[in-house]
Parts: C-alpha cells; structure tokens; sequence
C-alpha cells in the first residue's frame, strides 16, 4: 500500500530560518547538541562511540521537522532519552509533537514510543516494523527491562499509522517523504527524505561509524537498499548513530558490505575458516571512515559468513514470497531429540557440502528412486524430495518428509495423511515464474499472437498483418479475477496491477491480508458474481477434493464472451469438456492453459488446433530462479530441522495444501 498523506495548509514560511547547509558546510556537533540544519529541520546527536568505554550510550540521533501547525520526529529513541527530546523541542517550537516515525524496531529507535504518545503523537513506522513490534515485541522490550531503568518504567507502545512502500507530509512549508526501500538492517528501516532541503535520515540503514548491528539484517538486500538511497538528490545525511555527513557515507556503507561479502566468499570457496577469514579481511579505506580496521568486526563478518554459508534465514523467501512457519517438532516438545540420519536425493557434492555444513553431525543418505529412498527410511528421521506410502509405511517413526514440488494432491495418499509425518513441499517459490508463463499466456491472447503462435507450426508460415488490428487488446483498465490469492496468485495480481488491471480475487483462507494491488479479496461465496464481471478469469488454486473440478459449464456461462480463461495451476480443476465447449461456441474468447486434464495433453486433442487457445505444456513451473529458491528452502528446512525449529511450507495434510 502506497500511503499518501498530505495536509494542506498556508504557505507562510519563517523567514528566521538558517539555510540549508551545503555538502562542504557540514556542522560538527558536539554530544547531545541540537542544531537547525534547514529551515525548521533540527538534528540531536546522540553520545556513541565504537572505542571509548567511558561514553555512555545515548541511544540514536533524533531529527524533527517543523511544519506550519505539528512538529514530525525521526526516531523515538529510548524512553529516557525520549524525554531529552522531548525537553530539547520545546526549545526550539511550541507547536504539538503529532507523529514520530519509528526507522525501525530496535529499543533505541522504537521504545520511547510511549513517552512520545503521552504527548499526543501518533507512532508511524513501515508494515514490516509494525509486525515486529506487535510480534517479537513484547519478548525483546520484557528482556530489554533487565538493563535500562527507563524501559522497565515504560510500556511497549506499538504504532498507529501504517504504511508499506510510502508515505509524504506536504504543508507547502515543509514536505517529507517516507520510504521503505527493503530490507537492510532490519527487515522494517524506514529513511526520511527532505526533497526541499536535500536532506536524508537513515537511521540504521547507514551509520556514520563502525556501529553496525547485522544480526537481523540481509547484506545483498542492505547493498540495494543503500543503491535505492544513492538515487536520491543529497546533500546532508543524518545517519541513526555518528555525526551528520554528505552523501558519500552511502557509498561507503554499501562499499563495505560489498567487499565483506566478496572476501567472505572468496575465503569460504578457498575453504578457509571462519577465523581465518576473519584475519584475512582487507579494507585499508574503512580504518580512514571508522577508525577501526575491518579484520575487527567480527560479529560483521560472522553474519555474512552465515549467510553465506546457510547457518541463517534466508529473509527473501519471507519477504518477498510470503513463506511461513508451521506446525512441526521443535526442541521444546517433550521427548524431541536430535535428528540423526535425513535421506537425501542424489545430490552433487557441493549440494551435500552444504547440508554437512549446516548439519555436520547427520547422517545424509543420498538416493535415486522413491523405492530406495523407502529402503533407507527405516532407522531415519527424515526424507527429501519423495513422499510415498511405502517411505511411511518402512518406518512409522519417520518424523519429515519434504517434497520438492507446491501441489501435493498426489503426495497426500492415505498412509501419509493418517501418520505423524509432517509433509512440507514448496508452496510460494513458484510465484515469479508461474505468474510471468500466466502473463504471456493472457498476452499472447491479447496482443492477437494465438493464431501466429499456430502459423508457426505449420509449413504455411508467412508474415501477415492482423486482418483487423483493432482487435488486439490492452491490458490497461481490464478487470482480472484471480481465484487463489497464494503465493503465485499474489505474483500474477502484482504483475496485472502494474498493467493497469483492476485485480480482484477469491480466497477462502481468512489468514490473508489483501495486498494493496488488489482491489477486493472475497471469499468463494463471491465467485459466480465476480467471473460475470471479469475481462480475463485466472485459477491459481490447488487441487483438492473440494476444488476438482470447481470451473464447469455454469462458471463459463457466467462469464463474458470477450473474456480470457487461463490455467496455470492444475488440470483437474476444470471440467475440460465443458472449456472445450464453450471455447467452440465462443461463449469465451479464448483460454491460456498450462495445464490440462490429461496430462500431457494428446496429440490428437482438439484444443491443439483452436486459434483461440495457447497451450504450453505445463512449465510454468521452470526457471534457474525457481531451482534456486528450491536448494535455499531445502537447506533452510534442514538447518531447522536439525536445530528443532519450526518448519517452512508445512503442508495441512487434512485440507490438501
């Protein structure tokens, strides 16, 4: 959701006010000194120092903007420190403190909230920080009150004001702008940038100093968000800890991690250990910046290290597909013991490295077949990559199995669903590939290419002009309904939105929270209303007993007869006599399918040889992405498994998915 809010009011502007400083005027500040760095910007530097134990640290530096009728402050800091803000505002403005922005979740960003919400304000944070706050909260703020008096006083205020990508203040007297550009630091930050004054506040997406905490931060991610920054018209950056700079901090900050990451790599391909990688890291530059010598920072290194090496969660499979944990054994359950042997399919050594580094005390049995993957389940904890009732059956103690594919309708035969075994397969790592084959099939539809498609195929082929170009179509202003808002559902209604479609969608699951690229989001009950209003009618749910064969003749007669039918999740959800039917009489303009019902189609079938419909046979599902999504979610299940954490992609083996 793109959230704007602007308040306009009158243009007066204080003529008192100090000009913006210049990139070669920037003030040096002494600890806790306040200075008005534009007109009605005023920058708090916090005490903090990398060396010196004897400076008490004063949390994150504070940033506040005055506009015509509120004040809007950067950071809330921690309580005690809240109130020093607080005190130092007053000094500078009488008017009402109405929002804080929280960059992110941390204590010393986040937990004055509740100093801040006595006066009134309103907490403003990124949906990602909001959800940390609400959900691993109160944890971290109960733990927090174990070293800071001023914590233990407060209360965990989370935020009011919500946004996703941006939010803007505009009084005409000051406009500032409220970016999430991903995950960097954290999975929230949030920067605020003053287009007026050239100015841009980080937090801790870039510090000016070695004061970079990576423990919940995504490195490759960190380096674009820091790019996304650098785009920005700058002069002034006021980081969340050091002392004010210009512009070139951003590329230092993305300079160290770039380089961290290279010759961490390049330590672990020459099969160095962690320590030795350590000694061997060379950044002279980063000394000259932070006055400390890279090879220190060893917590630093030690989270690209693990990332790169799998030890940690790899955050876009969260973020940007939407994967979560489910019911499964962890090490709290009474009677969880460490796993000790996982048989594997036949996997190339530096596949099977992998999982030795994450799991160096299991037994890892590669295999070829489903049968000898059945022969080795006997005395294992888990299995990979097959799933049969002869792997259950071999041993009825059998505690993982995962799957290497989304749709389970085939996996979930009788022995797995009535045994203990917790099935995970590989829902939502398919979105972007699927979605892009369910996008050129509805193009190649619209933009008139079915019949070339044919053409092509044939020993006729030549270069012809459409008879009636008019009727190629544009996407733009159409409406798409799309049934199953998982996670490739939600891919094809980001891609249709950026169209110009109007996305509709129909779920039963009450669990989802409509994307703000969806216009509605409805439960089955909505359905038959929905298809009669639909230009193009997209399935992207999964096979079960309760969908087989969910799209017949009545849901094609409700649909326009210039409306697109496109399948790209399974065969059996349609009734294929019924699609035919209607595609032969032109009760629908024509059908996209990446599946079909059988499968492989034959090659007699008649839908071959209508120029209303494109067949691609079923690869959807293919791409170098999409194997790479597949190892890393692998790799992650087992690192869990091992560690008795909760599981991704776990499977309801009652419902079907």
């Amino acid at each position: 959701m793109k959230l704007i809010l602007r308040a306009f009011v009158s243009t007066f502007f204080l003529t008192s006010a100090v000009a913006a400083a210049s990139a070669q005027d920037i003030p040096k500040l002494k600890f806790n000194e306040v200075r008005e760095i534009a007109p009605g910007v005023f920058f708090r530097y916090a005490q903090i120092s990398a060396t010196d134990k004897s400076v008490v640290f004063g949390g994150s530096n504070n940033i506040w903007i005055v506009f015509e009728d509120y004040v809007l402050v950067y950071d809330a800091n921690f309580p005690k420190e809240a109130g020093d803000v607080i005190a130092a505002i007053r000094k500078t403005t009488d008017k009402p403190i109405r929002y804080v922005l929280d960059s992110h979740h941390h204590g010393d960003h986040a937990y004055g909230n509740a100093v801040f919400a006595k006066e009134g304000a309103t907490i403003i944070a990124s949906a990602s920080t909001a959800k940390l706050l609400r959900i691993n909260g109160p944890k971290e703020f109960e733990d927090a009150k174990k070293d800071r008096k001023d914590i233990a006083a407060s209360y965990l205020k989370v935020p009011d004001l919500i946004f996703d990508e941006k939010l803007v203040f505009d009084d005409k007297k000051q406009r500032v702008e409220i970016y999430f550009f991903g995950h960097a630091h954290t999975a929230g930050d949030a920067l605020l940038y003053l287009p007026k004054h050239k100015i841009l506040c980080t937090g801790d997406a870039c510090t000016n100093g070695p004061f970079n905490y990576m423990g919940h931060s995504d490195s490759a991610s960190w380096i674009r968000v820091l790019e996304k920054a650098q785009q920005l018209d700058v002069q002034i950056v006021c980081p969340g800890h050091g002392p004010l700079t210009d512009k070139s901090v951003l590329g230092k900050q993305r300079r160290y991690f770039v380089e961290l990451r290279e010759q961490v790599k390049k330590g672990i391909a020459a099969g160095k250990e962690f320590e030795d990688i350590l000694k061997s890291i060379d950044m002279p530059w980063h000394k000259e910046w932070t006055g400390i010598e890279a090879n220190t920072r060893k917590n630093e290194t030690r989270h690209v290290f693990d990332e790169s090496t799998g030890r940690t969660m790899p955050w876009d499979l969260v973020e940007d597909f939407g994967i979560y944990e489910g019911p499964s054994p962890t090490k709290t359950d009474k009677g969880w013991a460490a796993p000790k042997k996982i048989v594997v399919p036949s996997l190339m050594p530096a596949r099977l490295a992998e999982l030795k580094i994450i799991a160096p005390n299991i037994f890892f049995v590669p295999v070829k077949t489903a049968e000898e993957a059945a022969k080795e389940a006997l005395g294992a904890d888990a299995v990979l990559g097959y799933c049969t009732a002869d792997i259950v059956k071999a041993n009825p103690n059998l505690r993982w199995i995962q799957v290497g594919h989304a749709g389970v309708e085939n996996d979930l035969v009788p022995a797995v669903v009535n045994s203990k075994v917790v099935v995970t397969n590989t829902a939502r790592l398919y979105g972007p590939n699927v979605s892009d084959q369910a996008m050129a099939l509805l193009l190649a539809l619209t933009r008139g290419l079915a019949p070339e498609l044919h053409k092509q195929t044939s020993a006729s082929g030549h270069w012809q002009k459409l008879k009636d170009a008019s009727k190629a179509q544009e996407l733009h202003g159409k409406t798409m309904l799309v049934v199953g808002l998982g996670g490739i559902g939600t891919q094809i209604a980001r891609r249709a939105e950026a169209f110009g479609m109007r996305v509709q969608a129909i779920d039963p699951s009450d669990a989802i929270v409509k994307p703000s690229f969806v216009f509605s989001l409805e439960p089955p009950a909505k359905l038959m209303e929905r298809i009669a209003q639909a230009d193009v009618v997209v399935l992207a749910c999964p096979l079960t007993a309760q969908t087989k064969g969910m799209f017949g003749k009545s849901q094609f007669d409700a649909m326009k007869k210039s409306a697109y039918f496109i399948n790209i999740a399974r065969g059996g959800l349609v009734d294929q006599k019924a699609m035919i039917d209607a595609l032969m009489k032109q009760t629908i303009a024509g059908a996209g399918l990446d599946v079909t019902d059988p499968e492989p189609l034959p090659d007699a079938h008649p839908l071959w040889k209508m120029p209303n419909v494109v067949i691609s046979p079923h690869i959807g599902g293919q791409s170098d992405g999409a194997r790479d999504r597949q190892w890393r979610l692998f790799r992650e299940n087992v690192r869990r498994f091992v560690a008795g954490e909760p599981l991704l992609c776990v499977v309801d083996k009652q419902k079907g998915y």
